[in-house]
């Protein structure tokens, strides 16, 4: 039996069929764009009547449906795929590629089976939902304030033989439904060593194209769109540079190098109250990042309160932000460097 959030859901899924049906890889490629993102705008104008609230949006609002088992682990997937395809799809420079339909498509078909599901009858999940959609029950997956925003499992502290064992179980249930989990959790993925590497050799084309394939493979990751959004700024594209690195921050909100670099973009564009809280928030995750420190410094010369940057300067240390009043830009890491260093 269909309920009233169901209904509705169908009612607003109706208007974005249309948008679907424009989906092609022959026609204008900005055109195809336009109909991704008018697709995904209908499928999550579909999802939060699913959800009856409009206060939620994107992965977060994928999140809360299967939190609350409105949602299946496949069905999740799909549209935190096809969101990711429709946030590269409102770059104006973006050309919607072969998979980025495939997404769309795949979310189709999830969302028909979601709205014809008798939800009485559907088997919620066995583990209960906890963080994001890539990290599995169990031992929490959590970025390690290093180099690179890269996911590891941090184990129990103390535990006894039977809570390891329940604990084993539920990783084992989740890595069994897809190698998506295994690949993550193993180490990095293919997509961003190859970009690493292509970034640290500048063959920018290259990191570019492998930096948005891991976006779209593993879309709940902040790195792919860290990288992505320094070198828009870099090479002066700011509308992708604000629209990657605010990702990066929303995918992310405790990685504290999303939050330099994207204070490091609003810094460069002039605006050095909002950069100023984004170096907090980095500085607040990660007291120890000296750039951050002395950007934080540069930021409040600016704003006129030279006492107050002069005590962040010192706890920096030496450094090119010192520099920062005669540099309208804080400076980009060597080429050669492997990990996105502002």
């Amino acid at each position: 039996m269909a309920t009233e959030g169901q209904r509705a859901a169908r009612t607003a899924f109706d208007a974005a069929r249309p948008s679907f049906d424009r989906l092609t890889t022959s026609g204008d490629p900005r055109e195809t764009a336009d109909a991704l993102v008018s697709a995904w705008e209908g499928t999550e104008r579909a999802l939060s009547a699913l959800a009856g609230t409009t206060a939620l949006s994107g992965v977060t609002l994928v999140r809360e449906l299967r939190q609350r088992s409105l949602l299946a682990l496949d069905d999740a997937h799909a549209f935190v795929d096809f969101h990711a395809a429709a946030e590269r799809a409102r770059d104006a420079t973006y050309s919607p590629a072969t998979t980025d339909l495939d997404a769309a498509r795949a979310a189709l078909d999830r969302m028909q089976r979601v709205l014809a599901r008798d939800v009485a009858a559907y088997d919620a999940p066995t583990t209960s939902y906890s963080g994001p959609i890539s990290t599995p029950p169990g031992p929490r997956a959590t970025i390690h304030p290093g180099p690179a925003p890269d996911p590891i499992v941090v184990p129990p502290a103390k535990t006894n033989r039977l809570a390891m064992v329940v604990v084993a179980v539920s990783v084992a249930a989740v890595l069994a439904a897809g190698g998506y989990y295994a690949r993550i959790l193993a180490g990095d993925p293919d997509a961003l060593r190859t970009a690493r590497a292509a970034f640290a050799a500048g063959d920018r084309l290259t990191a570019r194209n492998s930096f948005a394939a891991a976006a779209g493979e593993h879309p709940t990751l902040a790195e792919p769109h860290i990288y992505l959004g320094r070198m828009a700024r870099e090479e002066g594209n700011l509308a992708a540079a604000s629209s990657e690195l605010r990702r990066a921050v929303e995918l992310e909100p405790k990685n504290w190098l999303a939050h330099r670099e994207l204070a490091a973009f609003l810094l460069s564009t002039g605006q050095a109250e909002l950069a100023r809280t984004f170096y907090q928030r980095a500085i607040e995750i990660n007291p120890a990042d000296k750039v951050s420190l002395g950007y934080m410094g540069c930021a409040l010369q600016r704003l006129g309160r030279a006492d107050l940057a002069a005590r962040f300067y010192q706890r920096a240390g030496p450094g090119e932000w010192l520099a920062c009043e005669a540099q309208p830009m804080p400076a980009s890491p060597p080429e050669s460097a492997p990990r996105c260093r502002p």
